[in-house]
């Protein structure tokens, strides 16, 4: 969408319910609708004026993710990337190169093609921090753009609150009681849709948001373990037992890295 049409269609919205109750309407579908549209495209509005429109239409598209995955994972990528340390080890540098593009983590992927490149060890921490940083700050931005949202949304409940009693106090005596509870119900919707919205819709998201991102934190580390056991050229099953103590807690626990090293002894 144009962010132009975006910001003209959303202040258009706002107006529009703003004038709506200044001209007194009276029904009450009209004013519930127009108070709506008061508060969540004031909310949207204003956040996009303060991080931007190409922020805010990247959240709009992650929200979807906190429904539908259950926890964070590598998926298949654990199963491709297995088969690029097994080709890598046995020298068939060719058939890595094919199967890294089957990886769709980036940050594995990157890491295993600049290993298969044979980039230096210090080339290969530099970009993996560069990466880990970078994709720790897109998360960090829709978590504050989440909050900034929570704190806009009865922010403007509370103006409708007050735009509504404004209305009422300027015409009490000179308009019928229909216009005066019109205007008593603009202010009190407003206040209810932006409680509802900050409360039961925005921070628990935000709340969701922050638990994925640390579980994801956990999962760069053992990703971060595995790229350095591709680059040792460690066995296939050495990073599969890796990945399994991760998988049982080992992290969580503190106990991954006691783990790990049996795993290695072992092998």
């Amino acid at each position: 969408m144009n962010p132009k049409l975006a910001y003209l269609g959303l202040g258009s919205a706002v107006i529009l319910a703003s004038t709506t109750l200044m001209l007194g309407a009276t029904s009450a579908w009209l004013v519930a609708v127009a108070g709506f549209f008061f508060v969540i495209g004031g909310t949207l509005l204003t956040s996009m004026v303060s991080e931007g429109y190409a922020r805010i239409e990247d959240l709009m598209s992650k929200l979807p993710r906190l429904f539908r995955e259950r926890h964070a994972g590598l998926g298949n990528d654990a199963e491709h990337y297995l088969y690029v340390a097994a080709c890598y080890r046995r020298g068939a540098v060719r058939q890595a190169e094919m199967a890294i593009k089957s990886i769709e983590d980036p940050y594995l992927a990157l890491g295993a093609q600049m290993i298969v490149d044979r980039c230096s060890q210090k080339e290969l921490q530099r970009a993996l921090q560069w990466q880990l940083s970078h994709s720790r700050e897109q998360e960090r931005r829709r978590l504050r753009t989440l909050n900034g949202m929570a704190s806009f949304a009865p922010a403007f409940g509370m103006l409708g609150t007050l735009l509504g009693l404004v209305h009422l106090l300027f015409n009490l005596g000179q308009s019928e009681l229909d216009v005066v509870g019109a205007a008593m119900g603009f202010a009190m919707i407003t206040t209810v849709y932006g409680l509802v919205g900050a409360n039961l819709l925005v921070k628990p998201m935000a709340i969701k948001m922050e638990q994925r991102f640390r579980e994801q934190l956990a999962w760069e580390k053992v990703k971060h373990e595995m790229i350095m056991l591709l680059f040792e050229k460690s066995h296939p099953e050495v990073i599969q037992d890796t990945l399994n103590a991760f998988m049982r807690g080992g992290v969580q626990s503190g106990n991954f890295a006691a783990e790990h090293e049996r795993h290695i002894a072992k092998a």
